[in-house]
Parts: structure tokens; C-alpha cells; sequence
């Protein structure tokens, strides 16, 4: 009897603390209610990473000038109204063109070298409306199709060199805008010193192939002279403009 009664008795305290453990597990909250085992879902909050540029001062702000636009027809590219130049690629150039327009305020993160009007821009920030571009790697979007682009016929500029242009790759001139808004683009085989003998304020002559799109007026140079000279064909022996 007196190992039964010992057993009772584990019993009994066994159901006490079992009671006291889930009055103290599920307090009574005085509803009547059984207590309620809600499922809360993991939160997987997964941020984008930012280009560390943008936690560094801009490189570039000012007011857009203009769209750059390659002979075919395609932008590649902004133009500020300080000389400031910026290249995307035909992939990013749909996105750009829904973010920023001519005219708006920008704020660009990225990489510039010293005097140099050439940005590589990492993120640009349309200041006017608060919206942002992230330039996308280079594989992150398709290539648009080719049939989308507009032929390039022969045309015809003539005016003052208002601008530069640079190559986004190698750095150096390659091309001018003129004062009647064309972009002129200089051919790759041009002579190596011809590039240098290009200045601002200069009135030129200019006849090449190229497009004419509500983004802009674009043209590769196939000839060029000073305003009333005969035009010269660009090539590699050409190394000055005449």
C-alpha cells in the first residue's frame, strides 16, 4: 500500500505542474476564448544591392541637353548642359528614356576622371521628379531588334561646332555637335591626328550617312570641311580638317 500511495502522490504532483506550466505558457486573457496559435510567415526581405557609388558624392548634376544618339538611330547616351557626357548601352536605352528627358534636373553616381566631360554613370537620378535609373549590366536585357532601328540614308549638316563628342571606350574626340542640333560622328579609320585639330566655334560642312528620329538628328561623316571649303573624304590618311 504504501508504494501505491507513493505513486498517487507522483501522479498528483505531476498534474499540478503540468496545470502551472500552461497556465504560465497560455495566460487566461479573460475573453473565455481558447488561446489562439497564430503562424506568423518568415519575412525574406531581399535588398537590391546598390552600385557602391551611390553612397558617394555625385559625379556629375545638371540639367539634361540632350539625348546621344548613334547614326542608326539608336540613344546611347545623355548630354548635359555643361558638356558633361554619359553612354548607355542599346539594352538600357529604353528604360533611360522612360526615366530621363531633356530638360530634367539629374544627379549622376558613378566614375569620372579628372577635367574630363566623360561619366560613367552607375545610377542617375532624375532630381526634377525624384525617380531613378540604375544602368543595368550589360547582359541584363535583351538587344533590341534590328528591324526596330530606322535605316540610315545620306544627309547633310552644316553649322558651328558647339560641343565635342567623346568615345565612351577610348577617351578621345570623335565627334561634334553643331549648331544646327546634328550629331556628327567621325568614322573609325580616320586619320589618328584629326580628331585634335577639331575646335569649338569652328563653322563646318559635313556630309555622311545617318538618321533622323524624334531623339535626335545623327550622322557618320563621311566627308567634312571648313563652312565654304570644298568638303575632303574622311580617311586614314586625313589628319586635319581643312
Amino acid at each position: 500500500m504504501p508504494f501505491v500511495r507513493y505513486q498517487r502522490c507522483l501522479a498528483a504532483v505531476s498534474f499540478i505542474a503540468t496545470g502551472i506550466a500552461l497556465l504560465l505558457a497560455f495566460p487566461p486573457d479573460g475573453s473565455g476564448t481558447e488561446p489562439s496559435f497564430r503562424h506568423e510567415p518568415a519575412m525574406h526581405l531581399v535588398a537590391g544591392k546598390q552600385p557602391p557609388s551611390v553612397d558617394e558624392p555625385p559625379v556629375a548634376e545638371g540639367i539634361v541637353d540632350r539625348y546621344l544618339v548613334h547614326p542608326r538611330g539608336i540613344v546611347d547616351g545623355l548630354l548635359l548642359r555643361d558638356g558633361a557626357q554619359m553612354h548607355v548601352t542599346p539594352r538600357a536605352a529604353e528604360g533611360l528614356i522612360q526615366i530621363i528627358q531633356p530638360g530634367d534636373h539629374v544627379r549622376v553616381h558613378g566614375r569620372r576622371g579628372a577635367n574630363s566631360p566623360l561619366v560613367t554613370p552607375d545610377v542617375i537620378v532624375n532630381v526634377t521628379d525624384g525617380k531613378s535609373f540604375t544602368i543595368p549590366y550589360r547582359l541584363d536585357l535583351p538587344i533590341p531588334p534590328a528591324e526596330a532601328r530606322p535605316t540610315a540614308n545620306e544627309m547633310r549638316a552644316a553649322g558651328t561646332i558647339e560641343v565635342l563628342l567623346y568615345d565612351y571606350i577610348k577617351g578621345g574626340v570623335n565627334g561634334m555637335l553643331l549648331s544646327d542640333e546634328t550629331q556628327v560622328r567621325l568614322p573609325p579609320d580616320v586619320g589618328r591626328d584629326f580628331p585634335a585639330s577639331l575646335r569649338p566655334n569652328m563653322d563646318v560642312e559635313v556630309e555622311g550617312h545617318g538618321t533622323t528620329t524624334r531623339y535626335g538628328r545623327a550622322l557618320e561623316a563621311t566627308a567634312i570641311g571648313r563652312k565654304g571649303h570644298p568638303l575632303t573624304p574622311l580617311d586614314a590618311s586625313i589628319q586635319q580638317l581643312r
